[in-house]
């Protein structure tokens, strides 16, 4: 039997440098809350369970298949999803044909034989897989002058997996606050939403600093135009970040930035804030898993926006310059 596992996470543990140029931009304040489904182009495995194959105990990892490799096809037929997947090998047991995968591993194409245990017309691979992973986080920024958006403010990864998956594609849509989890000392609470799957955009890019893609001109109504601000503009005390707590109200929230980062190329954890805004305090208990992306403002300009949770005080956050957002979207 085949398994889609799903998760997103607040924490980024790395961080690819840039060289860079400083430029300010015009831009429409986001803050919105965003369903995203992302796409992996291909089945991910996840894992590998033992199954039986001639009375024996069988792991496919003996076959070479290892956590993260990803399918990408069956017999030579190309696959995307799980369900595409599931077609091909009933296909080729209905015909009696030996099953042979083409997936990446470390960047290199590899094919293997898959075994299968196959019972009482249920076929069993001996691989946990994926296709996909959803979540939900804030739109930071909308660019009116490539029609581009930038969210969450650093990589959407599965929690399941070691390491990060490339050349993906998706989409965001409408999402609407239902319930709020708070947050609790290394335990970050989240935001429940309610995903319409009114389209928002696509997804083209899933790096270190955030998501990216085209946003659907249509959807654009009633934001605020704003500059985005240089690092050296940005000072120690007040900013306001704005999110959704409830429903799809965006509002704005105090902080304290205690600590800014001089950083001179891209990095992650720039801004360190504090929770002013009670608030927050008393609906959230501080930062939350799906407040990623959520722009930070001060004195009028766009600095950055939320990313992590101080997992030892959830009181405390940290946050991603606009600029190197503006500069990782490509």
């Amino acid at each position: 039997m085949l398994f889609k596992r799903l998760g997103i996470t607040l924490v980024v543990f790395f961080s690819i440098l840039f060289n860079f140029n400083v430029y300010a931009a015009e831009l429409f304040l986001g803050g919105d809350s965003i369903g995203i489904d992302l796409n992996y182009n291909g089945i991910i495995i996840t894992g590998t369970y033992n199954i039986k194959i001639d009375g024996k105990s069988y792991d496919p990892s003996h076959e070479g298949y290892c956590e993260g490799d990803l399918i990408t096809h069956v017999n030579g037929k190309k696959v995307e999803t799980i369900n595409e997947l599931t077609k091909e090998i009933e296909k080729r047991l209905s015909m009696s044909q030996k099953i042979m995968l083409t997936y990446l591993h470390d960047h290199q194409r590899k094919t293997s034989q898959l075994f299968i245990q196959n019972k009482d017309n249920q076929f069993s691979t001996g691989l946990y897989v994926a296709d996909g992973i959803s979540g939900v986080g804030t739109l930071t920024y909308y660019n009116p002058s490539n029609q581009h958006y930038g969210a969450l403010g650093h990589m959407m990864m599965d929690t399941s997996l070691k390491t990060s998956v490339e050349n993906v594609k998706g989409s965001i849509y409408q999402a609407k606050i239902t319930d709020i989890i708070k947050s609790q000392i290394n335990d970050p609470g989240e935001k429940i939403a309610d995903i319409s799957y009114i389209h928002k955009g696509n997804i083209t890019d899933n790096n270190q600093y955030g998501i990216y893609g085209e946003y659907d001109k249509d959807k654009v109504k009633n934001k605020q135009v704003i500059s985005s601000a240089s690092i050296d503009e940005i000072t120690l005390g007040k900013a306001y970040f704005y999110t959704v707590i409830n429903g799809e109200q965006i509002e704005k929230y105090e902080i304290n930035i205690t600590h800014l980062k001089k950083q001179d190329k891209s990095d992650v954890k720039g801004i360190s804030f504090e929770v002013v805004d009670q608030r927050i305090m008393k609906s959230c208990n501080g930062i939350i898993q799906g407040m990623s992306g959520s722009p930070i403002v001060q004195n009028g300009k766009l600095i950055g926006c939320v990313t992590h949770v101080d997992v030892n005080d959830p009181h405390k956050g940290y946050g991603l310059y606009i600029e190197w957002m503006l500069e990782n979207d490509k």
